[in-house]
């Protein structure tokens, strides 16, 4: 999923049904198949969009939306009793977010978003290709969906050309990536990335932290022109989860890159209190930049209720104070999600 450095996903263990699923296919003589999938549909308006829309004069109007549809196929082969051979397959299935009346119906396309091999052992897990960067899973926050305009952003997760290596241990975690950049026939680098992150448990506490520096000379804007783009970007993470209660906190700083104007700061908060099937989640975010454009804010509160192990059904209303079109909005959304 392509990210942006404002918005990232739920850490996996916050909000209720968010566990992974996966069947077992085969498994014998030292070779394991597994499939996974994941089907979520919203009705759903953003508070992002509310905001602009004002700015412009113009409805924004809720809509249901295929959210996610996923399908996932990984094969480990047991090379010796020290080193294991891994590859996997990534599927997104008829996503469709924007919901244009021009659209039509969905197309249902299939895209492949994930397509990786490597190997793994006591020293960890190394992977070559198609993949997300490990700065996907950073942020607190327990927000679902309506976190659009503010919290910590990394430029882009999704990566082609990715080498990345994760170790986890008793005490601590760590992890590196590299994006390999293309240069075209005029010259210009495509996406390069560089990361590294790291996390220290201890006893109901974890403390992370992540870095990323994103270079890409053939980006294209929302007017189709081919431009340059560059970020540098860092946060450190406290989380607390014990039992039914889970804290966050966050703090990050930002950089495009240019000489003025640049420098975005953030921080956030997070929490999240599970009582039978149901959590409860609150979360609030904001920057602040060296411009008054780059201000913003977001208040969130959710509940979702965990129908099956695999299952949940949540709802979320989201309130946002963009300050580049000097507009306020709320948003909401009432979702299922369905895994294996």
């Amino acid at each position: 999923m392509k990210k942006t450095l404002l918005a990232l996903t739920v850490p996996a263990l916050l909000v209720a049904g968010s566990a992974s699923a996966a069947v077992s296919l085969y498994d014998q003589d030292g070779t394991q198949v597994t499939m996974s999938g994941a089907a979520e549909v919203q009705y759903y308006r953003s508070a992002k969009a509310d905001a602009f829309a004002k700015a412009a004069d113009t409805d924004a109007d809720a809509s249901i939306r295929i959210d996610d549809g996923d399908l996932a196929l990984r094969v480990q082969h047991q090379v010796n009793a020290d080193l294991y051979a891994l590859g996997a397959i990534e599927l997104a299935i008829g996503e469709s977010k924007d919901n244009k009346v021009s659209q039509g119906k969905s197309s249902g396309d299939v895209v492949n978003d994930g397509l990786y091999v490597g190997l793994g052992g006591n020293f960890g897990e190394v992977t070559f290709g198609r993949q997300l960067a490990i700065i996907d899973d950073a942020g607190v926050g327990v927000d679902i969906e309506l976190k659009d305009t503010a919290g910590v952003n990394y430029e882009d997760t999704d990566m082609d050309q990715y080498i990345k290596y994760r170790f986890s241990g008793e005490k601590f975690w760590a992890g590196a990536g590299y994006n390999i950049a293309q240069e075209d026939a005029t010259g210009k680098k495509g996406e390069e990335l560089l990361e590294i992150a790291a996390g220290v448990p201890f006893g109901d506490f974890e403390a992370r932290a992540y870095y990323a520096d994103f270079k890409n000379e053939q980006f294209k804007n929302d007017a189709g022109v081919v431009v340059g783009t560059e970020q540098t970007a860092w946060d450190l993470e406290f989380v607390y989860a014990a039992g039914p209660i889970y804290v966050g906190a966050l703090y990050g700083q930002s950089d495009d890159g240019s000489d003025t104007d640049s420098d975005i700061k953030t921080w956030e908060l997070a929490g999240s209190y599970t009582l039978g099937k149901n959590t409860f989640g609150l979360g609030y975010a904001q920057n602040s930049g060296d411009a008054k454009a780059q201000d913003a804010m977001n208040l969130y509160a959710n509940v979702a209720h965990q129908l099956t192990a695999n299952t949940r059904a949540y709802v979320e209303l989201g309130y946002e104070d963009v300050k580049a079109v000097e507009e306020k909005g709320f948003g909401y959304v009432v979702g299922m999600e369905v895994k294996f």
